[in-house]
């Protein structure tokens, strides 16, 4: 009786996704890191966020939300939203890899990966309005840079205030038969930002964590 659940088990563990609940508890996403050679160096691009959209002003790397056009391929997804933010034939993208999966703290996962852009220069992008514009590091440079840590109080709270200014219970420990202790913030805890500075530019937030793995993967 309990072969044929193990065999199962067997089975659908092969395939399942590292981290539990990716497809129905988080949005998904995906990223490119592009790597492009220029007079004989090469250098990573990365690009300004439009003004009217979210984080805008703010510094990433090409990609998006998964979409259904992509079957479930977050490959595909980097590919197709570098393509159209970037205005780049999706065969000049080449991608070297997947870097891994970030969580971030607004339950947004992010699969990032690491390719080409086979172009001569920066002048055959096209930029689709979601990008205000683009500027590139010499990975020499970048990996010379150094790695500022910053720290914020980060914790879960079972309440949020409304526009009118009451409070709304979203999780009450009375009602759902957990200790007290619940009703109040819990798991405060410290988080590291990474930043890193180019000329005006200010790296940090998610990209700067996804450029510090980068940085550790070619340091290692």
């Amino acid at each position: 009786m309990l072969d044929p659940i193990l065999k199962k088990l067997k089975n659908s563990l092969k395939h399942k996704d590292i981290l539990i609940g990716k497809e129905d508890k988080y949005l998904n996403a995906a990223v490119l890191i592009p790597l492009i050679e220029m007079k004989d160096e090469i250098h990573v691009l990365y690009q300004v966020r439009s003004e009217h959209i979210r984080q805008g002003g703010e510094i990433g790397f090409p990609g998006g939300g998964k979409e259904e056009v992509d079957n479930g391929d977050y490959e595909r997804t980097a590919v197709r939203e570098t393509s159209e933010e970037l205005g780049i034939e999706e065969d000049k993208i080449e991608v070297i890899g997947h870097l891994g999966t970030l969580v971030t703290h607004s339950d947004v996962t992010i699969d990032v990966f690491v390719g080409v852009l086979r172009i001569r220069d920066l002048e055959v992008l096209k930029l689709n309005e979601e990008v205000a514009s683009i500027f590139t590091v010499p990975l020499e440079v970048l990996l010379k840079m150094k790695t500022e840590i910053h720290i914020v109080d980060m914790e879960v709270k079972p309440s949020f205030i409304v526009e009118d200014g009451d409070e709304v219970m979203a999780l009450s420990s009375k009602s759902l038969g957990l200790p007290d202790k619940y009703d109040r913030p819990w798991v405060k805890q410290k988080r590291k930002v990474y930043f890193y500075r180019y000329d005006h530019h200010i790296i940090w937030g998610m990209t700067g964590e996804i450029t510090k793995a980068f940085l550790e993967l070619l340091n290692d």
